[in-house]
């Protein structure tokens, strides 16, 4: 009878199979290495690409932001310059306003002439409120100022009308005028002022207190 003797073998198979293993787990580590370093590349690729947006936005933001800085700038100049404009306008109609207001009046107190007013105002009053159109055939020389005070623009006008008719006239002559705004009648009072000595007659007056704003 033969008899082989296996051990060795089995033990060089146990040696080959062990090689085996390691060889299987260094290529598993070198791929696994290969392939952090590949999604590792990837990943910084992107950081660098969203890094470099970043960056881009930033620039952007800062371009904007000198921009509006300067916007700033040129509204707060413009806003200057229309503040000194508005004062020289308002030192100009200051200048020229109460002369206009004067004319006006003059205006108002002829025969035959009308207040000033807008081709506007004229077809709604022609409408709406014909009653208010001033009456052309009015004599002016029925009534007479007696005083004219002005304070910021706020006016405050006093005379004597031959009857109330004539103070109204004159009341509505102001409210239709363009050079005038928030007329109002503030007071009327009968007075004994004209006396005919021939034939012993005395004649009632109106007396007349009227308030309002001028536009200039």
């Amino acid at each position: 009878m033969i008899r082989v003797n296996l051990l060795p073998r089995k033990v060089q198979a146990k040696r080959e199979g062990s090689k085996a293993w390691v060889v299987v787990l260094v290529a598993a580590a070198v791929l696994e290495i290969v392939g952090i370093a590949i999604v590792h590349g990837g990943k910084k690729r992107e950081l660098d690409a969203q890094l470099d947006e970043n960056r881009q936005l930033e620039a952007d933001i800062a371009d904007k932001k000198s921009k509006v800085a300067n916007h700033e700038n040129v509204k707060r100049q413009l806003a200057e310059f229309q503040a000194r404009e508005d004062a020289i306008a308002k030192l100009q109609a200051g200048r020229t306003g109460p002369t206009a207001v004067m004319l006006e009046l003059s205006r108002i107190l002829t025969p035959g002439k009308l207040p000033t007013m807008d081709k506007e105002t004229i077809d709604k009053l022609k409408v709406e409120n014909p009653g208010m159109l001033p009456n052309e055939k009015w004599d002016p020389h029925r009534l007479w100022l007696g005083g004219f005070k002005e304070l910021d623009r706020t006016i405050e006008i006093g005379g004597v009308g031959s009857t109330n008719g004539d103070v109204a006239e004159f009341l509505r002559r102001m409210t239709v005028s363009r050079f005038f705004t928030d007329v109002m009648l503030v007071k009327t009072e009968e007075q004994n002022s004209v006396k005919v000595m021939a034939v012993g007659t005395t004649y009632t007056t109106i007396a007349f207190t009227i308030k309002g704003k001028v536009r200039y």
